[in-house]
């Protein structure tokens, strides 16, 4: 099964510029970071077969006439990749992509930067799948590149981080807004609709578990409350002389706890015409009551704040 970075390569790979200005900062992105450099030759290797088509593409379009070999290392133990390899020559045409290999320049026009950064990502770029995290890097094999690559990022507004992986430099963007903004510069349209798919699968998924915890949470306050108020009165009701000291209100609210012992507070005041803070009221008077320690908490509590009103 490919990857998601391959599937957006194979995008990014049928994507054709419009001016041939975008061709050759593209394929200059391509050889700078994924290349090898020698006196006569420039080596491109990659173990991507379309990514390796688009490179001998751009090449046969910037440079017609170029001389290019191509060979493939293909590997039978383990079952590695296979490795394809891009041979440009220096002649009198491509000179001038010799002189800029060694040049690190980000280009000045739009179009062209995006075309820049597009050949950066195909070279050496891979991203994860939007459903496991967020997480865009581009590889380079020289700390003197890598820090080009994290200033190219910079300069377009991204918020890129660089660091060192064994032997090579890693640039990243780490949210999900750079990488979508990213994604739509070099034109991967498809990757940016299924990023944002997945986020907003992500935040339906957060929605409903936040509803199911809260609605969780208040129905197992309910059921506390409703078993502390159902204690209460079993003591009054045990207690013939806290029985006597009910009123009729209190005792009309006892038989009615008892009666529909796995309904609310709201739902039983609005069986007893009455509103939800009077209920609360009155199962508070026989809380109180059957809790003579709690009786004197509360009447401590009400001369406490005669007394801050005092001082105030």
């Amino acid at each position: 099964m490919p990857s998601f970075a391959s599937d957006v390569k194979s995008e990014l790979v049928n994507f054709v510029n419009y001016r041939k200005c975008c061709d050759k900062t593209q394929l200059n992105a391509m050889l700078k970071i994924r290349a090898t450099l020698s006196e006569n030759r420039i080596d491109f290797n990659s173990t991507n077969a379309a990514v390796t088509r688009k490179v001998l593409k751009l090449v046969k379009a910037v440079y017609s006439t170029a001389k290019t070999e191509v060979a493939v290392i293909r590997y039978k133990k383990f079952h590695l990749k296979n490795r394809y390899i891009i041979r440009i020559f220096r002649d009198a045409e491509t000179q001038s992509l010799f002189e800029e290999m060694s040049i690190n320049k980000f280009p000045d026009e739009d179009c062209c930067r995006n075309s820049y950064l597009r050949g950066l990502f195909m070279s050496a770029g891979t991203v994860n799948r939007p459903e496991k995290g967020y997480h865009l890097e581009i590889n380079s094999n020289t700390e003197e590149v890598g820090k080009f690559v994290k200033k190219c990022l910079s300069q377009s507004g991204f918020g890129v981080g660089l660091f060192q992986r064994k032997e090579r430099f890693v640039a990243y963007l780490k949210t999900f807004e750079d990488i979508c903004d990213f994604l739509y510069l070099i034109h991967a349209h498809s990757a940016v609709d299924r990023f944002e798919a997945a986020q907003n699968l992500k935040e339906v998924k957060c929605n409903v578990n936040r509803i199911v915890n809260c609605e969780t949470a208040n129905l197992q306050r309910s059921v506390n409350a409703a078993q502390q108020q159902i204690q209460d009165i079993k003591i009054i009701c045990a207690n013939e002389k806290l029985f006597k000291k009910m009123d009729e209100k209190m005792k009309e609210t006892a038989e009615m706890r008892l009666k529909f012992p796995e309904l609310n507070i709201s739902e039983i005041a609005e069986k007893m015409f009455l509103s939800a803070s009077g209920l609360k009221y009155r199962f508070k008077k026989i809380h109180l009551l059957a809790n003579p320690k709690d009786r004197w908490k509360e009447f401590a509590k009400k001369r406490k704040k005669k007394w801050i009103r005092k001082k105030n």
